[in-house]
């Protein structure tokens, strides 16, 4: 695989476009991947870091929002490369913890990757309900075959004002007409919880974040850098061995103890989304 093969991309505008440095530049460990990010303002930043290749591009009012912009034509943005595989993240809180796989070895022929966001259940219009509702701020391309699929979520993004950043289209244009064209990755590559002792509501919260390969949490960044080298993988404590057969009792009580462990996280009432919204 040649290295100009494959790019990791983000954009960015404003004061966002001056700090790459915090999050973006932690793909650099990846010799596979070009850094590539793209301005959409009037100028390049005056803060330029070495290994990030820049480029320009006019905001396009239609959006309303310029984060709206940023969101949307990025998938769009990855064309203009001269590659066949794109990774593209969120600028400021998107941290790659340790070497990645090459993106065809993670998309195994696959058009598009992505991980799923945490409260995954959705009702969407188009296919009513997905379970696998995927978060955008981490997306996996193979350029070529994936036009169609970003060309229409742009559209849909252009098409109606919602929410600032929303990223409700690329779940309703995939999960409806192109979910045969999709691979679900681990959540490894996408990692959203808190880290100890930041917590968030009805939200995961973690010690450690061993095993993980991509790190997504604005508010965590920081911890998450202190927590540098993670170990490859997490690892997985043994149980204590039975000494014999339980009883009956015994295993009620087994199942209660169980019962009790936290083991399922909170996601909070989940309001249904129509066409109409």
């Amino acid at each position: 695989m040649s290295k100009s093969n494959q790019a990791v991309v983000t954009v960015a505008f404003g004061d966002f476009a001056e700090r790459l440095d915090r999050t973006f530049l932690s793909f650099a460990q990846n010799p596979f991947l070009e850094l590539h990010a793209f301005i959409v303002g009037d100028k390049l930043p005056e803060k330029r870091f070495p290994g990030i290749t820049y480029h320009l591009r006019p905001p396009d009012p239609m959006f309303s929002h310029p984060l709206r912009d940023a969101v949307y034509r990025r998938w769009l943005f990855i064309d203009d490369l001269d590659v066949e595989y794109a990774l593209v993240v969120d600028n400021l809180d998107v941290l790659c913890l340790q070497p990645l796989p090459e993106i065809p070895a993670l998309l195994r022929g696959a058009s598009f990757g992505a991980c799923v966001e945490h409260s995954g259940s959705r009702y969407i219009p188009g296919q009513s309900y997905t379970s696998a509702y995927i978060n955008c701020g981490v997306t996996f391309w193979h350029v070529p075959s994936s036009r169609k699929i970003r060309e229409e979520t742009v559209a849909r993004g252009r098409a109606r004002f919602r929410n600032i950043d929303d990223q409700r289209s690329i779940n309703e244009v995939v999960q409806t007409r192109y979910y045969d064209q999709m691979i679900i990755l681990p959540s490894q590559y996408n990692y959203r919880a808190f880290v100890a002792p930041t917590r968030g509501p009805r939200w995961p919260t973690v010690t450690n974040l061993d095993g993980v390969m991509i790190y997504h949490n604005s508010a965590c960044i920081e911890a998450a850098k202190k927590l540098l080298p993670v170990k490859p993988k997490a690892e997985l404590p043994d149980f204590p061995q039975d000494p014999a057969p339980l009883t009956p009792r015994q295993q009620r009580w087994r199942r209660v103890q169980e019962r009790l462990k936290p083991h399922i996280v909170e996601a909070g009432l989940i309001r249904r989304i129509i066409s109409a919204d």
